[in-house]
């Protein structure tokens, strides 16, 4: 099992506010601020960790470019994909690519 599916299954095992924690915790490693595609209302809500928690709900809905693979979330946990504002996090974007069998890159 690789570092991202472990972390997952182990956070699903956690009470809610151990989780909200971790993540808060994670949110300061962060480095979506720095990346093309956030703007000015995602600064404003305060959007970021879009890898582990999913896309933007209100804010990024065009791809200017991407950091996703520089993050050190990303590479902590070995993620795979990028653009985890707009397309999803890293688990649904694995499980899309398990139901359709490609990638977007």
């Amino acid at each position: 099992m690789d570092t991202f599916t472990t972390f997952v299954r182990d956070l699903k095992k956690l009470p809610a506010e151990e989780k909200e924690k971790i993540i808060e915790e994670k949110k300061t490693k962060c480095i979506c601020p720095t990346c093309p595609s956030y703007n000015k209302c995602a600064i404003v809500e305060r959007e970021k960790l879009f890898c582990m928690i999913g896309q933007s709900f209100l804010c990024i809905s065009f791809e200017e470019g991407c950091k996703c693979k520089e993050c050190p979330i990303s590479k902590e946990y070995g993620l795979e994909y990028k653009y985890y504002c707009t397309r999803g996090d890293e688990k649904g974007q694995r499980y899309l690519n398990s139901v359709w069998g490609s990638t977007l890159e």
